[in-house]
């Protein structure tokens, strides 16, 4: 059963017991008074007119349950309101709505939960509803929930809001950003972080960040801001007769190099056959 069924289950419970207390409230005040029969029969009359009066309130409420995607303020308007009227919550609407300021005006468009509409660079915009899950809306955007989480900066795949907007793909084909290449020029991408670069090219952050000297801090980089990668790590398994100084001489790099490469090697005339060290 969804939140909207039980809804309207409480809204009808609430409606019909309103209709048995106006119908024994009216019973017993004629009653008092002993009246004759036909008084009997405006007693029915009020039942029947307080049936079709709860009637139309309940069709009426809803029939405002669903607003669809976006509203239009009305006169007398409130947040309060309207998130009652669509079936949904002030935090939600606040929340769909980013550049809502303290109030609202006659005639403003307001986007509500279930919203969705295309940027033109094969991706969109969907505001999240009521019981929408990521796995719920990978499956219907034909993304996985990694794909999304990446675009959205999800940290907690089990917790999305109402009310949240989120960044989707809109199916309509666009040119796919190439992946990162060791040793070149790399362009970030909505969703990238230095670990995650750095996983795709089996480097650590630190090895990026040494090629880069004017990213300061590591959490903070930005779409479309280009950075240079190094090149991708290569390693070496010591065989019997190895020594630093033949490996560093046999891929054409220094012993220096091979030691700040391996700080795990406390001693480097200590090393042993089947230990992997690190090239570059």
């Amino acid at each position: 059963m969804t939140d909207t069924d039980l809804w309207v289950i409480t809204r009808k419970r609430e409606l019909f017991f309103s209709t048995e207390r106006l119908y024994f409230i009216v019973k017993v005040f004629l009653l008092k008074r002993e009246v004759h029969m036909k008084s009997k029969k405006l007693i029915q009359l009020v039942l029947v007119v307080a049936v079709l009066v709860t009637a139309m309130g309940f069709t009426g409420s809803a029939a405002a349950y669903s607003c669809g995607t976006s509203y239009t303020v009305q006169k007398g308007d409130t947040l309060s309101i309207i998130a009652k009227a669509c079936g949904t919550t002030v935090a939600a609407i606040t929340l769909a709505n980013p550049n809502l300021g303290k109030y609202i005006y006659v005639g403003q468009k307001l986007v509500l939960p279930g919203a969705y509409w295309d940027n033109g660079n094969g991706y969109a915009t969907y505001v999240v509803a009521r019981g929408d899950t990521l796995k719920s809306l990978a499956a219907r955007f034909g993304t996985s929930m990694d794909t999304l989480a990446s675009l959205n900066s999800i940290a907690n795949y089990n917790l999305i809001y109402e009310g949240q907007r989120l960044t989707v793909p809109s199916g309509n084909a666009v040119p796919v950003p190439p992946p990162p290449i060791s040793g070149a020029a790399y362009t970030v991408q909505k969703g990238d972080t230095l670990r995650k670069i750095a996983e795709r090219i089996g480097v650590t952050v630190n090895d990026i960040l040494k090629v880069n000297p004017k990213i300061t801090n590591a959490n903070v980089i930005y779409v479309g801001q280009v950075i240079n990668l190094p090149a991708a790590a290569s390693y070496h398994t010591v065989q019997s007769g190895d020594t630093m100084r033949k490996i560093a001489t046999r891929y054409g790099t220094t012993l220096d190099s091979l030691i700040s490469l391996n700080p795990q090697i406390k001693d480097i005339n200590k090393i042993y056959i089947g230990q992997v060290v690190r090239i570059r």
